[in-house]
């Protein structure tokens, strides 16, 4: 049988070659999964093809041909060298088969045979080459690339280093060894940990690694480096591992910057708010601070005042323990301190108690910073002692002015002198009787008692309210100024007050004539006897 008797032979098992190396190759390359079933079927017919046409005559030359554009193709499109062996191979079984099946003679099979291993061999050596040229080529391309890759890295300005799975130090890059005052060789090889604070190293043990391998990266941590020269300084460094193809860490890549200063000037604050706190929780004058009238922070004295727990005045609304009618001035505040971000000068407002008695208040405001972020604060002067004072003063003016509009008035009425009769006065005096209005009172009868040439001047005392020393002493001035002139002085309503302190001062009763009423005086002036005046 001439080689064209061969091919024809197998002709017949075409359909069946190409679907057996379909079947197979799918079980043995995930590769060729990917592509639709018309794709499969060109492939496979393609190479069944090429295997009965060496039956014909194996050129070699056309199977490299065909070798490189293909396996070319196949590598671009991702498949493996494995995954095209694979097809290589199936595909020489399957022609092996077909002529076992076919073939009138065991002689003709194993010619098939040979020329299809002869094929397979061919196209063995040319996918090899095509992958190991690939191969080679992107070694070159990846030591040029990792060479630039190297320098690059080695001259970022960044602190940047790599690991090895282990956490020795594969590479550094010249800030990292400018900034901790190494050189490479006394770094590459070492454990990065052997570098930081033994709190830092313990924390990256306990936390840092850990979390590494489980999470794959780590962001912002805060560790302390040791210098060359034995200086602490903060960080804040991030890391991601790369890992190779079967999940195990291959590289970790590590950048930090430096944050000495920041950490410096946070802790400074911390420091500084710690020690206003000190100072503030006990002040004795009420303090508080808020964002946006919410109470963040208030301290003891505050507590006391309003007569609310501190843990339930924080994260209160300013305006429940302000008095409604105040509201509207504290909303201007709070936009005002808002706006403008400055301190503001104290006004008076008007705070409810938990017993709902009002507190009255001198508040201050300014602008702070509270735990990182902008905040009020407010002083309190608690006021309600000065305010009531001032109240009961302004009570005590109107009294004054009242008493003073009332005495006005009596000295407006001044003392009303009553003739009765011939040679008969009557002066009645009706409330409080002064230095200034005993002065009065006496000019007045004396005035009178002369214009009139009275003999019996009455002075009734009954409206008089109040009976102390003065006004006895004034009453006795008055009796004695009327008997010099030559009148009779008949004091009438004595009450029970005024005649006791008339006995306590010792004063001369035999030279006075009393009456209990003002009748009983107008009775006794006009019985009396009408005599000379001196």
């Amino acid at each position: 049988m001439d080689e064209s008797t061969l091919k024809a032979a197998l002709l017949p098992e075409r359909e069946n070659l190409i679907e057996t190396l379909i079947v197979e190759i799918l079980e043995v390359a995930p590769f060729y999964r990917e592509f639709p079933r018309s794709a499969q079927v060109a492939m496979a017919s393609r190479l069944i093809d090429l295997y009965l046409d060496a039956l014909d005559e194996v050129n070699p030359e056309a199977l490299r041909t065909f070798g490189i554009e293909i396996f070319s193709r196949r590598q671009e499109q991702g498949a493996s060298l494995l995954e095209v062996l694979h097809g290589i191979s199936i595909g020489r079984r399957a022609v092996s088969r077909g002529a076992l099946r076919t073939m009138a003679t065991a002689e003709l099979a194993g010619e098939v045979i040979e020329r299809a291993e002869k094929v397979a061999d061919e196209l063995v050596r040319t996918a090899v080459a095509v992958y190991e040229k690939r191969r080679d080529t992107e070694r070159r391309a990846f030591e040029a690339l990792e060479e630039r890759f190297q320098d690059l890295y080695q001259r970022t300005p960044a602190c940047m280093h790599s690991l090895d799975h282990e956490g020795r130090l594969t590479t550094v890059s010249d800030a990292w060894l400018d900034f901790l005052g190494y050189t490479r060789d006394e770094v590459l090889g070492r454990r990065s940990i052997e570098f930081v604070t033994e709190e830092s190293r313990k924390l990256a043990l306990a936390e840092h690694f850990p979390r590494l391998r489980r999470e794959g990266h780590v962001d912002d941590a805060d560790v302390q480096f040791v210098k060359k020269n034995g200086e602490v300084v903060d960080v804040r460094l991030s890391s991601v591992v790369v890992r190779d193809d079967r999940g195990e860490i291959q590289q970790i890549l590590a950048v930090f910057q430096d944050v000495t200063a920041e950490v410096r000037v946070a802790r400074a604050l911390r420091e500084s708010e710690e020690r206003w706190r000190g100072l503030t929780e006990l002040a004795p004058l009420p303090l508080a601070v808020h964002r946006a009238g919410v109470f963040l922070w208030v301290n003891e004295a505050l507590s006391r005042l309003l007569g609310v727990p501190r843990e339930e005045l924080v994260g209160m609304n300013v305006m429940r323990i302000v008095h409604p009618e105040d509201h509207e001035l504290l909303l201007a505040r709070l936009r005002q301190s808002r706006d403008g971000r400055i301190a503001l000068p104290p006004i008076e407002e008007r705070y409810l108690h938990a017993d709902g008695s009002i507190i009255y208040a001198d508040v201050a405001a300014r602008p702070v910073i509270f735990e990182g972020q902008e905040a009020t604060q407010i002083a309190v002067v608690d006021v309600t002692a000065r305010k009531h004072a001032e109240e009961v003063q302004r009570q005590n003016e109107a009294q004054a002015r009242l008493i003073e509009a009332q005495e006005a008035t009596l000295r407006a009425l001044s003392t009303p002198l009553i003739p009765i009769g011939e040679g008969i006065l009557v002066a009645p005096l009706i409330g409080r009787i002064t230095g200034d209005r005993a002065a009065g009172i006496l000019e007045t009868i004396a005035a009178g008692v002369v214009a009139q040439g009275a003999r019996v001047a009455i002075v009734d005392v009954t409206g008089v309210p109040e009976a102390d020393t003065s006004v006895v002493e004034a009453l006795v001035r008055v009796a004695q100024a009327i008997r010099l002139l030559g009148a009779d002085v008949v004091i009438t309503g004595v009450q029970p007050s005024i005649a006791r302190t008339l006995v306590e001062l010792g004063a001369d009763l035999g030279s006075l004539t009393t009456r209990a009423t003002l009748r009983d005086g107008i009775t006794h002036a006009l019985r009396a006897r009408p005599r000379r005046r001196a």
